[in-house]
């Protein structure tokens, strides 16, 4: 009668695969040693998403006061904001009754003001620029142009501006998630904590006493 040889599990897979008995145990045992390590150490606890930060709320305690209120306090002198040239003058010219213009030089000799126009051509490139070279504080290369309403939010993600003043409540709506402040002019569709929404320019004056 025959004698079966019983062999270990080590001894069969070390003459199936091309490596030695010492290097094979050493495998296992530093597979068992990682399964052991992983199974202490537990499963990795993420942090709530909920704690995280909405992209429409305020990036800091004070923006949760009221926007006009800081208008009307000077709290952006100094700061970036980016006006749309629509806010200001129109065919009929400079927009609550000539005052657009004095609020635009204000804002120009206080703060860092970038001006988006949208434009259908040459002609009423010139023109702008024409009717904004004699504003102390505007410079050229802050006059900024484009052909698509799209060219307005890539300027202000790009400036990333403290005050964003536009008569666009589709922008307003999309912005509002990452823009520190914004003024919609002639609408009311957007509520925002970080959103106001006036009827005209003349509502950002700021008093000069």
């Amino acid at each position: 009668m025959a004698r079966v040889i019983r062999r270990s599990f080590l001894e069969e897979v070390s003459e199936r695969l091309p490596v030695s008995a010492t290097t094979l145990v050493a495998i296992v045992v530093g597979a068992v040693s990682l399964y052991i390590f992983y199974r202490r150490k537990g499963p990795v606890h993420r942090p709530s998403t909920s704690a995280r930060r909405p992209l429409s709320s305020p990036r800091n305690a004070g923006e949760a006061s009221d926007v006009m209120t800081r208008i009307k306090n000077k709290a952006f002198i100094g700061k970036k904001i980016c006006i749309a040239w629509e806010v200001l003058h129109d065919d009929k010219g400079w927009k609550a009754q000539g005052k657009a213009l004095d609020i635009l030089r204000f804002y120009a000799f206080s703060s860092e003001v970038y001006l988006m126009c949208r434009i259908y051509g040459a002609d009423d490139k010139k023109k702008i620029i024409d009717l904004v070279k004699a504003v102390d504080g505007i410079e050229r290369h802050r006059i900024l142009f484009c052909t698509t309403e799209k060219g307005y939010e890539a300027f202000t993600r790009q400036i990333d501006p403290s005050l964003l003043v536009t008569n666009n409540a589709a922008q307003v709506a999309f912005l509002k998630r990452v823009i520190h402040t914004l003024v919609l002019v002639g609408g009311d569709g957007v509520v925002a904590r970080n959103v106001a929404c006036v009827p005209s320019v003349e509502a950002i004056a700021v008093d000069l006493e």
